[in-house]
């Protein structure tokens, strides 16, 4: 029949045509990645790929991928005992770690990132591989860095007010938005058509907006408030500024 390996296969192949059971494959379970992490605020994160296998899951191996990289950034093979880290993860894993010391086919599967930075910040594949078949899945995960500053202002005309907000220093590229509050409405109206303005540097974004109202829009002498909301899509990150404006002059 030839060498171990090809009488071990071809059991198989013969168990897949007797009982079909047998035949399937490595399922990943469950994919642990952290949606998002605040820069400069962890040691280390880990990124956990849960899977199960049987008898016929001949030549595990475990890879995962960044973005849509083909060159794994991490790549694991139990039965030979080999590990290879590469690309963006090389240096900043703890090659220590283990999230099963008594499977000696689940050890290592996981990934244990020391300080993540916003260079992480992306998409994470597990690929789990065997002569049986394979799994894999993926999640997204976001190194985000919040709003350094964060303002809002008000320029006036004789006939118009110029609302004005500014946030500055985040990552990834931010939203923002304005909202009117209304009188005696609880719930701020979204503020439509304003202009938006996002500029990068050195890795960060800085991103502005200015809404030009008339005058008797605003039913002066009233007062009028407005809030600006910058927000970080991907993560529940969220800064507020809310101010008003009374016939030229505003209260933080």
């Amino acid at each position: 029949m030839g060498s171990p390996m090809a009488r071990i296969i071809y059991r198989w192949l013969l168990a897949c045509m007797l009982n079909l059971n047998v035949c399937f494959g490595v399922e990943i379970r469950r994919l642990s990645v952290p949606r998002w992490v605040e820069n400069g605020t962890e040691k280390s994160v880990t990124l956990d790929c849960e899977y199960v296998y049987n008898e016929n899951d001949i030549r595990l191996v475990v890879k995962w991928f960044f973005e849509e990289n083909l060159e794994p950034v991490y790549q694991w093979i139990p039965e030979l005992g080999v590990r290879h880290t590469s690309g963006i993860l090389r240096g900043r894993l703890d090659l220590n770690y283990t999230v099963n010391t008594v499977d000696a086919y689940s050890r290592y599967r996981a990934l244990k990132i020391s300080e993540p930075s916003t260079e992480l910040s992306g998409k994470y594949t597990c690929l789990v591989t065997s002569l049986a078949g394979q799994d894999s899945r993926e999640q997204l995960m976001t190194v985000f860095v919040p709003a350094q500053t964060m303002d809002v202002k008000f320029h006036t005309t004789p006939n118009k007010l110029n609302v004005s907000c500014e946030a500055t220093g985040l990552f990834p590229r931010p939203k923002l938005k304005l909202y009117r509050l209304l009188p005696k409405e609880r719930t701020p109206a979204i503020v439509k058509d304003v202009s938006i303005s996002t500029s990068n540097l050195r890795d960060t974004y800085n991103t502005s907006l200015y809404k030009t109202f008339e005058h008797e829009e605003l039913n002066f002498p009233a007062t009028t408030g407005f809030e600006c909301v910058v927000e970080i899509p991907g993560t529940n990150y969220q800064r507020r500024k809310r101010v008003a404006y009374y016939a030229g002059t505003s209260q933080m």
